[in-house]
């Protein structure tokens, strides 16, 4: 009788050194890959039109995850405002944006929802299957982020922005976007009528231009009476302007 509890529990104890070592190595195969790179997720989309809200949905995923390798932004387009609603969040110069895309993808049409992933890889906003592949596919591959902000801060009615990068080219343009992360809108009328939308990571305003120094850049935007600094981001990133490639990306809040 007692060999055989010795033998119970000598078949325990190794089931649970099999259990535990299982368990281990499980854990290690299913954790993440380390996250060497950086995506910077470009949605163009719009309140107006029925097919945008998966798209948006799919941005929220990535806004709320507030991974800083993953930097989601909405620039709202003008071109469907004519249809029944009239998107509060857009402007004419970011449908201008998307047909500087169109034109470095030599594509002969702009639509809603398309996502530009990293400025080189155009998809359809709702494609949610293909945008997780390709998002993982730039996260695996090792890039140098060149941006460093230094400063985000709100005095009176100007939101001032000092930032570094560490490559100064002619052939790269800094984009600084300064967005609000989130907004709910009832909308009224037109294809989404009776739809209550939460949009995230909403580009306000935009600036797009040529870095004259590596060490010590400056920015600003208009800041308005009342809004509130935790509500918004700003986003900087390099993009080649030849080919539309982001080689670096940084966000930060704002004091």
């Amino acid at each position: 009788m007692e060999n055989s509890i010795n033998t119970t529990i000598k078949t325990l104890f190794i089931a649970l050194i099999f259990i535990g070592l299982s368990s281990f190595a499980l854990k290690k195969a299913i954790a993440p890959k380390e996250q060497n790179g950086f995506v910077v997720l470009e949605l163009f989309t719009s309140q107006g039109c029925s097919s945008c809200p998966p798209a948006d949905a799919i941005l929220e995923k990535y806004a709320i995850q507030n991974n800083p390798n993953i930097i989601p932004l909405a620039f709202h387009i003008d071109y469907w405002d004519y249809i029944g609603w009239k998107d509060p969040y857009s402007k004419a110069e970011f449908s201008e944006r998307q047909r500087n895309y169109a034109a470095l993808f030599k594509s002969q049409n702009i639509y809603t929802p398309q996502l530009i992933i990293n400025g080189k890889t155009q998809l359809t906003g709702s494609n949610e299957s293909k945008i997780n592949t390709v998002v993982n596919k730039e996260l695996a591959i090792e890039k140098k982020n060149q941006i460093t902000i230094k400063n985000a801060t709100v005095s009176k009615d100007q939101l001032n922005i000092e930032y570094s990068i560490t490559e100064l080219s002619t052939q790269t343009n800094i984009n600084i976007a300064l967005v609000k992360k989130k907004e709910i809108t009832n909308i009224k009328r037109g294809e989404n009528s009776g739809l209550t939308q939460t949009n995230y990571n909403i580009v306000y305003d935009f600036k797009s231009n040529t870095p004259k120094s590596q060490f010590k850049n400056s920015a600003s935007f208009h800041f308005k009476s009342g809004w509130l600094a935790d509500d918004f981001m700003v986003i900087v990133y390099l993009q080649n302007k030849n080919t539309g490639e982001i080689t670096g990306a940084a966000k930060t809040e704002i004091n």
